[in-house]
């Protein structure tokens, strides 16, 4: 019995890596982590993450210290995944370029809290709250002119054992009330205003 569901798990990895597109799959399964690039170790996970056919596949950073070309292969295989799967992902990301290309909706997150929400077209076209305006606005453009300096957003990110009141985002807003120093404000879906 046992000697049967390890034959059975070993057929499923190979399978699983095989989905994931690991070259050669019987011959990487042998092989440690340290033997597998960045962008197999990353498939791997995937694999891993899939294996059990989960509803939602949360991907952290799912791109991080990996080149573009490499990037772009593990976004496209997410997607192709998500589709064969039939599973909602979420991706924890940085990477705005990542949120353009994989995103429907999008929350963005500042200091642990969530301060926007929107559909990702809204995001890009009209961002209502302070930071992720300056996070757009810190972007560079390839319509733009090359002399134009990049804006940056002033300040540093708050201690995280002593966040401010309010508004977490006011010590570094150039658009800071009163309010927002004292009150948190509620989270509203961007197209709703």
């Amino acid at each position: 019995m046992l000697r049967r569901a390890k034959k059975e798990a070993k057929e499923k990895t190979l399978a699983m890596l095989k989905l994931v597109e690991i070259p050669e799959p019987s011959r990487r399964f042998k092989e440690y982590p340290h033997q597998m690039s960045g962008g197999m170790r990353q498939r791997v996970m995937i694999a891993m993450a899939l294996s059990c056919n989960p509803e939602l596949l949360i991907a952290d950073e799912p791109t991080t210290a990996l080149d573009v070309t490499i990037q772009a292969q593990i976004l496209d295989l997410i997607s192709k995944l998500q589709k064969e799967f039939r599973t909602s992902v979420l991706i924890i990301t940085h990477d705005l370029g990542v949120i353009a290309e994989m995103a429907d909706r999008v929350m963005v997150v500042y200091a642990g809290k969530a301060v926007e929400s929107a559909d990702v077209r809204d995001i890009f076209r009209n961002p209502r709250h302070p930071y992720t305006r300056g996070l757009l606005e810190s972007l560079p453009r390839l319509d733009v002119d090359r002399e134009v300096k990049l804006e940056v957003i002033k300040g540093m990110v708050p201690d995280a054992l002593s966040f401010p009141a309010g508004c977490r985002f006011h010590p570094r807003c150039s658009f800071v009330k009163k309010k927002c120093k004292t009150k948190e404000p509620a989270l509203v879906d961007a197209i709703d205003g």
